[in-house]
């Protein structure tokens, strides 16, 4: 018997961001946000996070772009 494919995971974007003098992360489909004093415990709380579920990628937003 032949098996249908599985289909993949949703693609998710984690976006981190600052928002006044802290930094937020959110996911696109809304399910994981956390805010954070430091960029650097953001990115790595992000890269846990996107490393955890596959199919979720990291994406910065510069403050002068946000």
């Amino acid at each position: 018997m032949i098996m249908p494919l599985a289909s993949p995971p949703a693609f998710e974007i984690l976006t981190i961001q600052p928002v006044g003098d802290r930094w937020r992360i959110t996911s696109s489909d809304g399910l994981f946000e956390g805010v954070f004093t430091d960029a650097k415990s953001a990115v790595r709380c992000a890269r846990a996070e996107a490393e955890a579920h596959p199919w979720h990628s990291v994406r910065m937003v510069r403050p002068d772009t946000a």
